[in-house]
């Protein structure tokens, strides 16, 4: 096989190492956000939720051409990929209400492709279960953008659990041999 990047992200779901790495970065990004909040409130963090929803789009769009999945959990996973691609151009356009689509979308593609691979055990089953977790997390902070519900110590808990569960979730699935 081939150590290019698209045959690393489209032979089977246990080889894609670039995917496992693009959630790890995710989840780094969002919690050196909630890092910097805390340290350098003056720096912002907007440039990191930037490079988190990247890497969230290019692993749901390397996840969505990838050929090991069925063709089910891989429109899941381009619906996630549309969402976040919609969210990632906000950071640089207000997109008004397809910002909420792209929301939607997100949760939709996210949450869905969480409880069907880990029905269909894409990936191994810790590796299943923790992308499980980080999707429903992730789907909760998704959902806390449209109606904020989330507010003081409570928000910290479920942001810092965000970021941990994509980097975990990113390891497990990085080191699916």
């Amino acid at each position: 096989a081939s150590n290019t990047l698209l045959a690393m992200t489209t032979t089977t779901p246990a080889r894609r190492p670039v995917v496992g790495l693009l959630l790890a970065v995710a989840g780094v990004a969002a919690l050196l956000a909630i890092l910097f909040v805390f340290i350098a409130p003056s720096l912002g963090g907007a440039w990191l939720g930037i490079i988190a929803d990247a890497a969230l789009f290019l692993a749901f769009l390397f996840m969505a051409i990838g050929r090991g999945a069925g063709v089910f959990i891989r429109v899941l996973y381009a619906i996630g990929a549309v969402g976040w691609a919609i969210l990632l151009i906000d950071s640089f356009v207000s997109l008004g209400t397809v910002y909420t689509i792209g929301v939607v979308l997100a949760i939709v593609g996210t949450l869905l492709s969480g409880i069907v691979g880990i029905i269909r055990h894409v990936y191994s089953r810790s590796a299943d279960l923790v992308y499980l977790l980080a999707a429903i997390v992730v789907s909760i902070i998704l959902f806390n953008q449209l109606h904020g519900f989330l507010t003081g110590t409570l928000a910290i808990i479920v942001s810092v659990l965000y970021g941990l569960l994509l980097l975990v979730a990113g390891i497990f699935i990085a080191l699916r041999k």
